[in-house]
């Protein structure tokens, strides 16, 4: 499958350890480069270590894994994924109204999504 599926295979896994985590609701539309790309930028993160992704928080896989369905339109699970630690770090999920069209350009059918 290649190192970016075994890497989503070790998010998906880690994923389903994750208890308790943020939760944002966007009144309207969820923006990529604010809502997404600016979180990841505050976070400093090691590229030997860290791995970003953002995951659909509407596809039924991830839903079972958060045992939360989403009340708005839409949603994303954003976090950091640690293979030193195989733990899923800065986790936060973001329902809202809508998605742009950069964010929807990105996750595209995808349920799972490594950033780089």
């Amino acid at each position: 499958m290649g190192m970016v599926g075994d890497i989503i295979d070790w998010i998906k896994n880690a994923i389903s350890k994750v208890v308790d985590f943020v939760i944002r609701v966007i009144k309207g539309v969820l923006n990529f480069v604010d809502h997404v790309v600016s979180y990841f930028r505050n976070l400093n993160l090691n590229p030997n270590k860290h791995t970003p992704f953002i995951a659909n928080a509407n596809s039924p896989e991830f839903k079972q894994m958060l045992r939360r369905a989403p009340n708005k339109n839409v949603g994303i699970f954003k976090g950091v994924y640690n293979e030193e630690t195989d733990e899923i770090e800065h986790p936060e999920f973001v329902e809202a109204d809508e998605v742009d069209s950069q964010t929807k350009n990105v996750m595209q059918n995808e349920p799972l999504v490594v950033l780089s």
